[in-house]
């Protein structure tokens, strides 16, 4: 046999025990558990910029004052995903747009709101039709609420006395 068969034979013969012994490997891992459901809550612009894949794995936007868990579309809305400018932020205006343009994205920071009064017919639609494709592809995990009303919140748990503490 000439030398040049041999290589091929040789290269051929591991080739397929490689191949083969690859396919075992990855028919014997184990699933990794999908990670638990957060429990329904309300978030703030500010809270929900922790949910971005940068400071947590997982990924959050929302849409019309709903909050969703797109941490499984992370390869589209976490970091250097093509929609990555929505992770963790409230994305209305800019899926109503089109854009993922700064000006689009409300700041985070504001007291209130962005209200999505200014929006014409067409952005409306474009904007109901993300919100149904959002409840059919994810879980929503709360409500957007505004800065201000968070605050409130916490100053109101904060100043509640327990009653069996109170003096009459």
């Amino acid at each position: 046999m000439p030398t040049t068969e041999i290589v091929f034979i040789v290269t051929l013969v591991l080739y397929l025990a490689i191949t083969r012994w690859k396919r075992r490997r990855e028919d014997s891992i184990i699933p990794e558990p999908e990670p638990k459901q957060p429990e329904w809550r309300d978030y703030s612009p500010i809270e929900l910029q922790e949910f971005n894949g940068i400071h947590r794995s997982l990924v959050f936007l929302a849409i019309k004052g709903t909050v969703y868990n797109v941490t499984m579309g992370s390869k589209f809305y976490g970091p250097k995903g093509p929609y990555s400018a929505f992770g963790g932020r409230d994305a209305t205006r800019g899926l109503a747009k089109s854009s993922f343009d700064d000006e689009f994205i409300p700041n985070a920071e504001a007291d209130d709101l962005d209200d999505w009064s200014d929006l014409n017919d067409d952005e409306k639609q474009t904007l109901d039709d993300w919100k149904a494709f959002f409840d059919q592809k994810y879980p929503a995990v709360g409500r957007l609420i505004s800065n201000k009303e968070a605050a409130e919140a916490r100053a109101k748990a904060e100043n509640v006395i327990p009653e069996k503490t109170q003096k009459n």
